[in-house]
């Protein structure tokens, strides 16, 4: 089982100085409210985004997010997506259309997936771009504002943002998929009520993930403003369990233990729990929903915060790489250690 949380870096397809960038990054902040996130903070959100597997640049993007959720689910399942599974998507998933110019280059909200506490928005590009899966393009800084704020927990928390794909379409304009997450603690959801949304985005940028050095090119300077509703759609029935036992690892020593998670909830986006303040240090092993045919998705990134003012609570929550219809899942893994579900 630890040999197993030690190898994780070998299933990253990447050259050796991004994954020298990633374990830098264990100490990445999340976004407090108010603040803009800037170029180095997307950076290693785009970083996290190469570890969870997905691809940071791509040619032949997908034009839909019904398309790109196919593609990844494919690539982790080994599987394509059935009727029940792609129903989900369409569930969670709402047209927008809303599009802003600058300097002649106009970004476009197309379409966004609404999870428990994360949304995928399709953002497309105008312009010609090159088709190089080593160029990274993103924006130099993103934010988004949501009104009413979801966030209902009195401790400090924070949203973060990751682009885990940016595609050069056929016609050469770019598609991004842009994530954001946000902590709620398990104290509230997106998927509660209507929300008014305000996308911000500066300045186009590429990266060459190829080169010796980190520096940004900015391809189109602008400060895009984007205003659109989240409506909430339907993602099913939520799975809870009171505790479990789980084996996690201290990432200072790696040792490993078991520890107890605690108010764990499952939905179709996210996976959240608890644990006591003290064993705070102990992150459980990654984490995978076990499907009907064996195959499994697993967590992507993740954050966690106190629940409570005097903080006893630790709570965490993880986003699985895609949704998952949860009538498919047999068990829940961590590392070696599956549990099953009914």
């Amino acid at each position: 089982m630890e040999q197993q949380y030690r190898e994780m870096f070998d299933e990253v397809r990447s050259s050796s100085r991004l994954q020298e960038e990633v374990r830098k990054m264990s100490e990445m902040e999340r976004k407090p409210a108010g603040r803009r996130f800037p170029r180095k903070i997307l950076m290693a959100a785009a970083v996290l985004a190469v570890l969870a597997g997905t691809a940071v640049a791509a040619v032949g993007a997908p034009g839909t997010l019904r398309g790109w959720f196919a593609q990844e689910w494919e690539e982790t399942t080994g599987s394509t997506m059935d009727e029940e599974q792609l129903a989900l998507i369409d569930r969670l998933t709402q047209p927008v259309g809303v599009s802003d110019t600058q300097n002649g280059v106009t970004v476009t909200v197309d379409s966004a997936t609404i999870g428990n506490s994360t949304v995928w928005l399709l953002v497309k590009v105008s312009g010609e771009y090159a088709e190089d899966s080593a160029l990274r393009y993103h924006f130099d800084s993103i934010d988004m504002t949501l009104d009413p704020d979801p966030d209902e927990v009195g401790t400090p928390g924070g949203y973060g943002f990751e682009f885990p794909y940016a595609g050069v379409s056929q016609d050469g304009s770019l598609t991004m998929l842009v994530q954001y997450t946000i902590d709620l603690a398990g104290q509230s959801s997106l998927l509660d009520e209507s929300r008014q949304v305000t996308l911000l985005l500066d300045d186009l940028v590429c990266n060459d993930m190829t080169a010796s050095g980190d520096e940004d090119v900015v391809l189109a300077e602008g400060h895009w403003t984007l205003p659109f509703s989240l409506e909430p759609g339907e993602a099913g029935t939520m799975l809870t369990m009171e505790e479990l036992q789980a084996p996690a690892i201290d990432l200072s020593t790696q040792d490993i233990r078991t520890v107890t998670l605690r108010d764990v909830e499952i939905s179709a986006t996210d996976i959240t729990y608890v644990q006591l303040a003290e064993d705070q240090e102990w992150s459980p092993l990654k984490c995978a929903l076990v499907l009907e045919d064996g195959s499994q998705v697993n967590w992507s990134s993740g954050s966690s915060r106190f629940r409570d003012e005097a903080s006893t609570q630790w709570s965490s929550v993880y986003y699985w790489r895609v949704p998952v219809y949860l009538s498919k899942v047999t068990a829940l893994r961590f590392g070696d250690m599956e549990i099953p579900l009914n």
